[in-house]
């Protein structure tokens, strides 16, 4: 049996849009140029810090960062609660997650998002349906964003599977990057993102998809 650990932004949940509007706001309240290729080039991936640092510099304190990216996030989340069309996960993925569950195959997140956030996609998509606490690895103090392998380490060692025995899913090159550097080979990219192009030459992505729908094919 193998384990599958999912990043949930533009894989478990299609909310780039979201982020982009999100991020939007919050530099013209800033007075910073922003645009959709800035997103997709560097918002994709890394941790809400890392992105805050690059487009206004290190002027500012740990916790000043802190507060700038909660109310990005509060933008994000009222985004998403404005239009309830929006809080639907990813085709496919309802279904996917109850095979996985009913069938007893282990399965965790890991993403970028922050607490606040993990708590609101607890309370407003349900995912605790799927997902405990202890099996939604985030964005905190002392685990590096992704690409950085920190966080698919983590994940795997709370799972008990080794890197060979683990399936991970991303949407991102941050992601995809974070898994290959810590050991994982089979990677299956969801083209949601960046599009099917981006992923073709990296020997660990085995499969590229456009929603879950079929998914038991990757069990075997």
């Amino acid at each position: 049996m193998r384990s599958f650990i999912f990043d949930f932004n533009g894989t478990l949940y299609q909310d780039c849009p979201m982020h982009l509007a999100a991020w939007g706001r919050f530099y013209e309240k800033y007075g910073i140029p922003f645009t959709e290729e800035l997103f997709y080039r560097y918002m994709c991936g890394p941790p809400n810090d890392e992105i805050i640092r690059r487009m206004l510099g290190d002027g500012y304190t740990d916790a000043e960062v802190d507060a700038m990216s909660e109310e990005k996030e509060g933008f994000y989340r009222q985004i998403v609660l404005d239009d309830p069309t929006l809080q639907r996960l990813t085709p496919g993925a309802e279904e996917m997650l109850d095979m996985l569950k009913a069938r007893g195959i282990p399965y965790a997140i890991a993403t970028g998002s922050i607490r606040s956030n993990v708590d609101f996609y607890m309370d407003t998509l349900h995912i605790d349906r799927w997902f405990d606490y202890g099996h939604v690895f985030h964005a905190h103090d002392g685990i590096p964003g992704k690409p950085d392998p920190a966080i698919y380490r983590m994940a795997m060692a709370q799972l008990g599977y080794a890197p060979e025995d683990t399936v991970v899913v991303e949407d991102g090159l941050a992601g995809v990057h974070s898994a290959i550097g810590a050991g994982v080979k089979s990677i299956i990219a969801i083209d949601t993102t960046l599009g099917a192009q981006a992923f073709k030459d990296i020997p660990e992505v085995v499969a590229i998809i456009h929603d879950f729908y079929g998914f038991e094919r990757f069990l075997a």
